[in-house]
């Protein structure tokens, strides 16, 4: 039995929210915008924040696209679009007219690779100082033929085989943060995150750092004990503004090693209350969740939730409601989203709104959520075309075409 494991979240229709509900696959008035797309580079994983001045980014990863004769789902590409690459980056674009445009001339590469790692999984937090920092996560990349390196590098790593590149290996580096004192404009060397009493492999999460009341912060991980066991999910704490980090606090674990959970979404809620709504694997593809009300010391009532999708990220509007928006990795490919009227205790199925239904394959999604001035939602993502290039894209919508009358 999973730790602290109780029944299922229910699917639940809420009369009290009035509104036509929508059929499985109805698509609303929802507009497309292209973010960001460069024809030479994959870009994908993006995370979005409104910083102090008003100004949005969108932080994601870049990595060359390669000539391939790869096979993505069904379909037969000619190109090699990795998640894995010694030659990939950390970029971002902003917005100043709330995410109407986004300038071209605004991108910036935050840290590029030296051709030995890949760097992957950038999420973007705003400290009360102004300061930027993004968190991301390094694998090294080995060439073929040189399993010496692996050796080298420590047994007790996340090790993955690579299938279609001249490099057979990518090894876990460490988490790093980049900050930066100018708006995102320039932004200091990277440095490996400092945890105390940390024997996890630790990976980023699906957002970035949590505001306390009391100034600290929480940082949502997922990781492993051991390269033998699955994977579990984690919190964090600094009180000393990200500079480092306390004891591990366990979110989800299964002593019976048959579900891992992966890159948690974390939210504090407005009665204080933490949700963390995490992917899992041997799950069926559900998301799972868990709350805190004693600021993330200790979880409970960690429950798988009706929304199969993966992975997540949680929102919480004006209205109060809380939005989950993630990747649909089966057909119809495309990325959904969710409304919890009651602080994510149970999830309104009925009014799922399919934000993106004409994806090509399963290599989409991560999107990250924003709310807009005039209170419409911006849900920022990677996607396709026919093209095949992957691209930072995004969809607004309102709670309207959820269902929901103002």
């Amino acid at each position: 039995m999973l730790c602290n494991e109780s029944r299922n979240v229910p699917f639940i229709h809420r009369p009290d929210h009035k509104g036509t509900c929508l059929a499985k696959g109805m698509q609303m008035a929802i507009e497309h915008i292209v973010v960001h797309k460069e024809n030479d580079y994959h870009s994908a994983f993006p995370d979005i924040i409104r910083l102090q001045n008003g100004s949005l980014i969108v932080v994601f990863r870049q990595a060359p696209v390669r000539p391939g004769d790869g096979v993505v789902g069904d379909r037969n590409e000619k190109l090699t679009h990795e998640h894995l690459d010694p030659d990939s980056r950390i970029a971002l674009v902003r917005s100043t007219d709330d995410g109407k445009t986004w300038n071209p001339n605004s991108h910036t590469v935050v840290d590029a690779s030296d051709g030995s790692q890949d760097l992957n999984l950038a999420m973007i937090s705003q400290l009360p100082c102004g300061e930027l920092v993004i968190n991301n996560h390094r694998w090294f990349m080995i060439p073929t033929g040189q399993r010496e390196q692996v050796t080298a590098l420590g047994a007790q790593r996340w090790i993955l085989s690579l299938s279609r590149q001249s490099f057979g290996q990518a090894v876990f580096d460490s988490l790093y943060f980049s900050r930066s004192a100018d708006q995102g404009d320039t932004w200091s060397e990277p440095q490996p995150v400092s945890i105390s009493d940390l024997g996890y492999l630790s990976h980023t999460g699906k957002n970035g750092m949590v505001e306390m009341p009391d100034g600290s912060w929480l940082l949502p991980l997922h990781g492993r004990c051991a390269t033998d066991e699955r994977a579990r999910v984690y919190v964090v704490r600094s009180q000393d503004g990200d500079r480092t980090w306390g004891r591990p606090s366990t979110i989800a674990y299964d002593p019976e090693q048959r579900i891992g959970f992966h890159e948690p979404a974390m939210l504090r809620l407005p009665d204080g209350t933490l949700l963390t709504v995490m992917r899992t694997d041997g799950a069926d593809g559900y998301l799972y969740q868990a709350f805190s009300t004693d600021d993330g010391w200790t979880w409970q009532g960690l429950k798988r939730t009706p929304i199969w999708g993966f992975p997540c990220h949680l929102l919480s509007l004006r209205s109060g409601h809380v939005l989950c928006a993630y990747g649909y990795r089966r057909e119809p490919f495309g990325v959904r989203a969710v409304l919890s009227f009651d602080g994510g205790r149970t999830w309104d199925m009925s009014r799922e709104l399919v934000l993106r239904s004409d994806g090509l394959h399963r290599d989409l999604g991560y999107p990250a959520s924003i709310q807009l001035q005039d209170d419409r939602i911006l849900s920022v993502y990677y996607f396709h075309d026919a093209d095949g290039i992957r691209y930072i894209g995004g969809s607004i919508y309102t709670e309207a075409d959820m269902g929901v009358e103002s």
